[in-house]
């Protein structure tokens, strides 16, 4: 952290707060499936190879360390549920490991176990997500394993109903969570009656619907070739990786019947939106339209999220809300890029009474933002960190396919590394208050709180 340090009668008085912002921030982690993770080193070479079956990949040969990691998403996702199946696309990939081919669910995992490799699968909204690590002299069982778990997963009745009741368990934890609650509204009240606004995770409701037969449906609707999205890092040459891909992938359907999501932006909300919990604390998530990743203004746009929303202590909204009232201990934003639409959110908890008082905080900074922009310091500071940060390595060949895979799915070229922080650093004082004035509109503002707050300041 960076900035004046917070006085001890204010780290005792926000020790609450700051255990219900750790859960804010993590769900909007977890809906953000496409957030801003930390990027590899520029030393990488990421090279583009397309096998002889016309599958596309991200290929980093790494052979100081005898592994392999993929990973790889299957555009689509939860957006694609069928109405009251909301769920569906979770169940698909929470099964997808619990049994392939002739092993079922204990079998499958003791080979994998015996092979020490890790086949993992989830979904989020806009795809669905798995990897594989394994040790590369154990390579070709372990893609056999994979080409298993994705060509002819079982889906037995025994395993179907363990993942609903582990579904239905989740949910209960989960509607008792006041940041979960907030962000789940946030969307719903954002893109009511479109796909965005439906449970990544479905309802107990909806999760009773779902039978084997729509789980082997949107299983074949899901996984296609189109549709995929893939990285391979570590110890492995381009002639095995293509031909590892071909293997595991290839026998897939070429093309996905998925129809593509269309472009939306969340409606006006007038008030915050109340839902009444007796909790000790308000939990707020609040949100507005923003710039798709491809703008060429989103570079200046990163700038003005890391000023006004860091997290760190010289941040502005941590500066009004934190540092000088000590009314939460922490306020963040972040900038989601989903498929269908480009949002800045965050998020913070605070006093039930405090919440009216740190929400016009809040808008105070953003009108500001968008009226005077950011001081020289602010913007200098602002971009040396961005690309400062940037260079951080990961100590993983699975952390740098992540990486890697999150930036493709972002629509940028295997050069990204090369010309992130060149685009940072051409970004000029000028465009950062211009793009402020553009995006940061308090009118748009939808906020969601879970409690029993005090919305007058």
């Amino acid at each position: 952290m960076r900035g004046r340090s917070p006085s001890p009668g204010l780290r005792a008085r926000s020790r609450a707060r700051g255990r219900a912002m750790q859960i804010v921030v993590a769900a909007l982690l977890l809906l953000g499936g496409e957030l801003a993770r930390a990027p590899v080193a520029l030393a990488l070479t990421v090279e583009q190879i397309v096998t002889p079956k016309g599958i596309k990949a991200w290929l980093v040969e790494e052979h100081s360390v005898p592994l392999v990691a993929m990973r790889f998403a299957f555009l689509g996702g939860s957006a694609h549920d069928p109405p009251a199946r909301e769920g569906l696309a979770a169940m698909v990939a929470d099964l997808l490991t619990e049994g392939a081919g002739e092993l079922p669910a204990e079998a499958f995992k003791e080979r994998l176990a015996e092979l020490g490799t890790r086949l993992t699968a989830s979904s989020g909204r806009d795809a669905l997500y798995c990897g594989m690590e394994a040790l590369s002299q154990r390579l070709a069982p372990s893609l056999q394993l994979l080409r298993l778990m994705l060509q002819a997963p079982r889906f037995d009745a025994e395993a179907v109903e363990r993942v609903r009741a582990q579904r239905l368990n989740d949910l209960a934890l989960a509607a008792n969570e006041p940041s979960k609650i907030a962000v789940l509204r946030w969307f719903a009240e954002a893109f009511p009656g479109q796909a965005y606004g439906r449970p990544v995770d479905g309802t107990p409701e909806s999760i009773g619907r779902i039978d084997g037969a729509a789980i082997k449906a949107m299983h074949v609707r899901l996984l296609a070739r189109d549709a995929l999205r893939i990285v391979v890092v570590g110890d492995i040459d381009k002639a095995a990786a293509a031909e590892a891909l071909d293997g595991a992938f290839g026998a897939l359907p070429e093309k996905s019947d998925l129809a593509p999501l269309q472009r939306i932006e969340p409606r006006a909300v007038a008030a915050p939106v109340v839902i009444d919990k007796d909790y000790p604390l308000a939990t707020a998530t609040f949100g507005l339209p923003s710039l798709a990743s491809d703008s060429p203004d989103f570079p200046a746009l990163q700038v003005v999220n890391h000023i006004i929303g860091s997290g760190d202590f010289d941040s502005r909204l941590m500066e009004e809300i934190r540092v000088k009232r000590g009314l939460a201990y922490s306020v963040q934003t972040r900038l989601l890029r989903d498929t269908a639409t480009s949002l800045l959110v965050g998020g913070l908890a605070t006093k039930n009474e405090a919440m009216g008082t740190a929400l016009e905080l809040v808008k105070q900074v953003l009108v500001d933002m968008a009226r005077n922009g950011p001081t020289p310091a602010q913007f200098d500071n602002a971009k040396r960190y961005l690309t400062g940060s940037f260079l951080l390595d990961f100590d993983t060949n699975a952390k740098v396919a992540g990486s890697l895979l999150t930036i493709q799915l972002l629509g940028e070229g295997p050069d990204y590394l090369q010309v992130r922080n060149q685009r940072i650093g051409a970004v000029t004082l000028d465009a950062v208050r211009r793009v402020a004035g553009q995006v940061l509109k308090p009118e748009r503002l939808i906020v969601t709180v879970v409690g029993r707050p005090k919305l007058s300041p």
